[in-house]
């Protein structure tokens, strides 16, 4: 075997730690593992996630998801998650949240795969605050909050445009172009 002596930190990257390919999922399998979203990354190993019900807890990523395992379990705002409660711990006071720790990060043809195999669990909350959307095409309009930054010349071009395009789409009904036959014969 050639052994890789590229450049730095090429034997971290080296194929022998990669394991992709499809795997079984993970579901919930205990009454104290939950599904939950990421919220907010708090930093080093701590991000905020909200439950199926909308309540906030703090996650504590484990090591496993750290370091050389972060490359495939990347968490975002909008992630979905597979937590463990601490039920060792007492319930939390006021203003208090609970602690749970990181059991499996999903990805998104696992979140697919989530809502077709688990019917039972009403996902909708999950994909309303989705940040990453599935399979949609929608798109985004920039003027959604009624801001848009551009200067005059550029307002006057636009309005230009438009009205070129509003004129071309009114003639397209109106025209009907005369067109010859083509004998390939000739050419």
């Amino acid at each position: 075997m050639v052994k890789n002596s590229g450049g730095n930190k090429a034997k971290g990257f080296a194929r022998k730690n990669q394991m992709k390919g499809s795997y079984a999922l993970r579901a919930s399998e205990d009454p104290a593992e939950i599904y939950a979203q990421a919220v907010k990354i708090m930093g080093g190993a701590i991000c905020r996630v909200s439950d199926l019900k909308g309540l906030e807890m703090t996650c504590h990523i484990r090591g496993k998801f750290r370091g050389r395992g972060k490359r495939d379990n990347t968490i975002v705002p909008g992630t979905w998650l597979l937590v463990g409660l601490r039920e060792w711990e007492k319930d939390a006071g006021e203003g208090k949240l609970l602690n749970c720790d990181l059991i499996e990060v999903y990805s998104d043809a696992d979140k697919s795969r989530l809502k077709n195999s688990i019917t039972n669990v009403d996902w909708s909350l999950f994909i309303s605050n989705d940040t990453r959307t599935i399979g949609s095409n929608t798109t985004t309009d920039d003027n959604s909050n009624g801001i848009e930054f551009a200067d005059d010349k550029t307002l006057e071009y636009k309005d230009l445009i438009d009205a070129h395009l509003a004129q071309n789409n009114s003639n397209k009904n109106t025209i009907i172009a005369d067109f010859e036959e083509i004998d390939i014969d000739d050419i």
